[in-house]
């Protein structure tokens, strides 16, 4: 099969591209960045701007057996692509997110992909809510366009991503925290959670461009098994052999304190657990154990990353005095 990846070269999206490749497939990336190493030589790099329409134009002169879309953020691009490659793929495959399901009035944990065509929006959103509304736009274009003109897309909603090479760096702040030694706050600690580990989306995606018939449909891919966040850090620690020094206190006395809510990036204020009854129906889908892409991924980022700490990470002095308060406090 010959597949075009729009945002081929970091994270999720070089998996797929090199899981693909591996697989027999001719692979095409399209991106700002290109080239970059670590890509097979045999896999294609091809420089352009997703919200440039004619790069994309120029993307479509040959056509595709596929096309995975990983960098379509709003209503508007997706309209240029279903302008430009209309005709010119097998299948149009849309990475959106769970996000999506934050924006509906109404929506409940175990969240499911009816949910989407079911519920309207909510009527005021704030602006952490932009990337969610964004994406859940997008894919109301690229389902119009499927029922309007048959163009071939399908979506697949992805939750929170952990892997080596996440550019958010989001999971590595726990993992950076404990392998200091210090207090590890934790708002939210008892709501559960379905991440995905990153070679698991490249396999979804996969799963998706081999399927008989996913046009017109969403998908939630995610883990077997949710987390709550108190798992996520004990099972961390246990991997590491650290001690996990978990200090869960409640949101109040954190906001009052002055707490940096940024230093907890997968926290939240209940349960967000994606239902993915029809990927397992469909698909058979099952994850790799948390346990196992978890200890690849920690390896990685204490073994080989070598980038910047992240940002969060600033305040970590002001989280041992803060511990100090909390223990004073108990």
């Amino acid at each position: 099969m010959r597949i075009l990846i729009l945002g081929g070269t970091s994270f999720f999206g070089r998996e797929a591209a090199i899981r693909l490749h591996q697989a027999g497939n001719e692979v095409t990336v399209f991106s700002r960045r290109v080239p970059v190493d670590g890509l097979p030589l045999d896999i294609r790099q091809t420089r352009g701007d997703r919200t440039v329409e004619i790069d994309l134009n120029r993307m479509a002169v040959e056509p595709w057996d596929a096309i995975i879309d990983n960098i379509c953020y709003n209503a508007e691009d997706a309209q240029k692509a279903i302008r430009v490659f209309s005709g010119r793929t097998g299948l149009y495959l849309y990475t959106s997110s769970a996000s999506i399901y934050s924006v509906l009035e109404g929506s409940n944990s175990p969240f499911r992909e009816n949910q989407a065509d079911l519920l309207p929006l909510k009527a005021q959103l704030k602006e952490k809510y932009a990337y969610g509304l964004g994406k859940y736009a997008a894919e109301k274009e690229f389902l119009a366009a499927f029922v309007d003109k048959k163009f071939p897309a399908a979506i697949i909603r992805p939750p929170v991503v952990i892997g080596p090479n996440d550019p958010t760096l989001r999971a590595y702040s726990y993992w950076l925290r404990l392998a200091d030694g210090g207090p590890l706050f934790l708002p939210g600690a008892s709501f559960r959670n379905r991440f995905i580990f990153s070679k698991d989306l490249a396999r979804a995606m996969e799963t998706l461009v081999y399927a008989e018939n996913p046009y017109g449909k969403a998908y939630n891919f995610a883990d077997s098994q949710a987390l709550t966040l108190e798992d996520f850090a004990k099972l961390s620690a246990r991997i590491m052999h650290r001690d996990s020094g978990l200090i869960c206190p409640d949101y109040a006395w954190l906001k009052e304190h002055g707490f940096d809510f940024e230093a907890s990036p997968f926290s939240m204020g209940g349960d967000f657990v994606l239902d993915i009854a029809r990927a397992e129906k469909d698909f058979g889908w099952t994850s790799t154990p948390a346990s196992a892409w978890l200890e690849e991924s920690i390896n990685w980022y204490l073994n080989t990353y070598t980038g910047p700490a992240p940002k969060n990470y600033a305040s970590r002095k002001q989280e041992f005095e803060l511990a100090k308060k909390w223990t004073l406090k108990v």
